[in-house]
């Protein structure tokens, strides 16, 4: 949709915020500042229905991933209280943050995890750390039932994530490992690889199984299924990852391995 011959900012779906402070000056100048940020996202995310999936807070600039359907009341809420409390604590007067932020739609699974592992990756892009587990401001030590002290100050559903990489140590290296390099993902390079919807993947995973569920498949029958997915449909690893409810890293490893050719388990 565009508006006065600009695009409109989209309010529902999963959705990348950006945000910077202004003239790239530091928005946070010591822990109580991050925490009170982290309380004020909380608060204004229940308040307007935006679930928080990923958080990133460095110096000058915020990254979060949210589930919402009001985006700019969110934002806008949040945006106004910290800058209240950060006048008020700072005495100052000026903008705080540089206006509009930037928010970016994420239609894909395979974008929303290639935008979530970006926001991971900031601070060891900036080389503050070498693992994403030693810095303290992001939402990566609450996946998997993590015990991180932020807890206390923001939730996080991290279920795409945690359902995508099962387990920490694979996170991890995905974080440490797969080098996102703008957050500005081009949707149409997963798009490429999505034009069958999950619907009709599904039908696609029917035919070739003769309409055997998938829990019922041996482990050599979903590899199979895996490899003739990969080779004769437009699927994404990522696609094929959830439809079969197999390991991403696993499904990954598969495909590589697998050489052209028609492959089919259907007897």
């Amino acid at each position: 949709m565009w508006e006065g011959g600009r695009k409109s900012r989209e309010q529902a779906g999963s959705i990348h915020v950006y945000i910077r402070g202004n003239n790239r000056s530091n928005v946070f100048y010591d822990d109580y500042d991050r925490i009170e940020f982290l309380k004020r996202c909380n608060y204004y995310g229940s308040k307007y229905n935006s679930i928080i999936q990923e958080f990133v807070l460095m110096d000058n600039h915020v990254h979060l991933q949210t589930q919402t359907d009001q985006l700019s009341n969110f934002i806008t809420a949040l945006l106004v209280s910290f800058i209240h409390y950060y006048k008020k604590k700072y005495n100052t007067v000026g903008n705080l943050f540089q206006s509009p932020f930037g928010s970016v739609c994420k239609h894909t699974d395979a974008w929303k995890i290639d935008s979530m592992l970006y926001i991971l990756q900031n601070p060891l892009s900036a080389e503050i750390c070498k693992y994403p587990a030693e810095f303290k401001w992001s939402s990566y030590n609450l996946h998997f039932n993590g015990k991180s002290p932020l807890k206390n100050y923001i939730s996080i559903d991290g279920g795409l994530i945690d359902s995508y990489f099962g387990s920490k140590k694979k996170l991890e290296t995905a974080v440490v490992e797969r080098k996102i390099r703008n957050m500005e993902i081009d949707e149409y390079h997963h798009m490429h690889f999505d034009k069958l919807s999950n619907e009709d993947l599904c039908t696609v995973i029917d035919k070739i199984t003769n309409g055997k569920k998938i829990f019922s498949l041996t482990n050599s029958e979903i590899d199979n299924l895996i490899k003739c997915l990969y080779t004769e449909t437009n699927a994404s690893m990522f696609q094929i990852a959830s439809l079969t409810h197999e390991n991403y890293e696993y499904v990954r490893k598969l495909c590589r391995i697998t050489k052209s050719g028609s492959i089919s388990i259907a007897k």
